[in-house]
């Protein structure tokens, strides 16, 4: 992808960043294009970068106690992830990110990054902007396991990111929403059975 076509990328998604500002931070990042289920961070590594995501999409998980996967996080296009570790200098993460589908990134080391954001106050605003985004879709994800039923937490989702359902596997979805892919696949019927009752009458 071109300088030009980044630029135009985040221009759109932060309006804030000029040409010299972009230039500064693109010089810091290293462009990848991995293939579906590629390993960006594996748990006992550690990490030490923020991932802004151009197309694709990357999702967060650890091992419990009985060896299964549980989500954490799912992120889709311009949206930056990490795992909490990675802002802790030297410490290693248990979360794995992986990447479903073929998914396009730019990774920054957060050093560098950081250093970046203390000379330039577009990128700090930028740094900022990226730390409030995944607050925010981890407090929505504990909101929806804290006070939603099943249902209300598909429904939720689906308003809330409608394309990680074109993008996602349902088994990671169900996961993400605590609950098992059997019901999953029982609610979207319902839902799907439900609108086509409703064009009938």
């Amino acid at each position: 992808m071109s300088f030009q076509l980044l630029k135009e990328q985040f221009s759109q998604q932060f309006p804030f960043l000029h040409s010299e500002e972009l230039a500064l931070l693109l010089s810091i990042g290293q462009y990848k294009r991995v293939k579906n289920k590629t390993q960006i961070i594996t748990s006992g590594e550690t990490a030490a970068s923020f991932y802004f995501i151009i197309n694709g999409m990357i999702r967060g998980f650890f091992l419990d106690s009985f060896g299964e996967e549980q989500t954490v996080f799912l992120k889709g296009k311009n949206t930056f992830t990490t795992v909490p570790e990675a802002f802790q200098a030297n410490k290693k993460t248990k979360y794995t990110l992986e990447t479903i589908g073929e998914t396009i990134f730019i990774e920054f080391p957060i050093a560098n990054f950081e250093q970046l954001a203390k000379e330039n106050l577009a990128i700090a605003q930028l740094y900022i902007e990226g730390l409030k985004e995944n607050v925010s879709v981890l407090i929505f994800r504990v909101e929806l396991l804290a006070t939603k039923k099943p249902e209300e937490r598909y429904e939720a989702m689906l308003e809330q990111f409608p394309d990680f359902f074109q993008l996602a596997y349902n088994k990671h979805i169900a996961n993400y929403l605590g609950i098992t892919p059997n019901s999953l696949s029982r609610i979207i019927k319902r839902k799907k059975e439900g609108k086509s009752g409703r064009k009938k009458n």
